[in-house]
């Protein structure tokens, strides 16, 4: 089934194994016509992020799965079994854990990435420091 993907100007997608860039100044409206894997630039980790934690290592295991289409392959069990590791150093991520286990043993990779890619964006969101509003000075009146 073929797939329609808009890409903003100078935004990046990864098609087929090739990353594609919208040169123009409007977005550029694609179809994708073959079964290949695509990703848009929000969704790529370069392999240098990988590390910055386990969160990062675990989305990163599984681009390369998606993206590589590591259907029934040795590497599926691999990750599989990483990712439930993960789950015993993270009992606050059973739940998203489960739902990735259960897509990839479904073959739904990209299903599996994107609830990575949730958790992803919430360990981003809790290292942010918040802007907490100050109070404002108490006057004395004179």
């Amino acid at each position: 089934m073929p797939l329609k993907i808009r890409v903003k100007p100078e935004g990046k997608i990864f098609a087929g194994g090739a990353v594609l860039k919208n040169v123009g100044t409007r977005p550029a409206d694609l179809l994708i016509l073959s079964d290949s894997p695509v990703l848009r630039e929000d969704y790529m980790m370069n392999i240098d992020r990988r590390n910055e934690s386990d969160v990062t290592n675990v989305y990163f295991l599984l681009q390369v799965i998606y993206l590589f289409k590591g259907k029934d392959k040795p590497m599926d069990s691999l990750v599989i079994d990483t990712v439930r590791s993960f789950a015993k150093l993270y009992p606050n991520h059973d739940a998203e854990v489960a739902q990735i286990i259960a897509h990839l043993e479904a073959k739904e990779s990209f299903k599996a990435l994107k609830i990575a890619h949730t958790m992803l964006e919430q360990q981003e969101k809790a290292a942010k420091p918040e802007t907490v509003p100050q109070p404002e000075p108490e006057t004395v009146p004179a």
